[in-house]
């Protein structure tokens, strides 16, 4: 039992480092099998969370290493199945980096996704993640609209949530800032 975990292990850092190549050469930082988006740098969250055509080349890279898709300029390239998986996982990546953002601005309370290593979500995103990619975090008891988000109904507090990206990420991208 011990060489299975040993050899799992060993798979989950191969995979990490081919995954995350390109990372490392992007940002100049080193990630590994248990980074979780909680562990961003303040500067590759604030290069994720825009939600543009360079983050999303981000993730694709990412992502398509890890899956063994080969590199993100292939993403036209795959069949549809294969680009709506990548597709599904950038949105919920970038969902989970922009929850970041509004947690280091003290918005929202901890969501536990955030912690999660980033190969996990990759790699078990049908089976694990899939069905909890449309909920949000809560909003927290400090921000100054939670009175009006409380008022919410349950469902309809996913929403709030969501309104508040763009002036998050306004908020958290501010030059002046030294936030994360």
């Amino acid at each position: 039992m011990g060489r299975v975990l040993f050899f799992t292990e060993c798979r989950r850092k191969i995979v990490a480092r081919k995954g995350f190549d390109s990372w490392r050469r992007r940002f100049g930082i080193c990630f590994d099998q248990n980074t979780s988006v909680h562990d961003l740098d303040a500067r590759v969250v604030r290069h994720l969370v825009r939600g543009n055509e360079d983050s999303s080349s981000a993730f694709y890279e990412l992502i398509m290493r890890v899956k063994g898709l080969g590199h993100a300029a292939r993403f036209h390239f795959l069949d549809t199945g294969a680009k709506m998986c990548v597709t599904d996982i950038t949105i919920f990546l970038l969902d989970l980096v922009r929850f970041e953002a509004m947690f280091r601005l003290g918005w929202l309370e901890d969501y536990h996704f955030l912690k999660v290593p980033l190969l996990d979500i990759i790699e078990d995103f049908q089976d694990k993640f899939a069905q909890s990619r449309h909920t949000s975090p809560v909003l927290s008891n400090k921000h100054p609209l939670y009175r009006e988000y409380a008022s919410q109904f349950d469902f309809d507090r996913q929403s709030y949530i969501r309104r508040l990206i763009p002036e998050a990420i306004k908020t958290f991208c501010d030059p002046g800032d030294d936030i994360g």
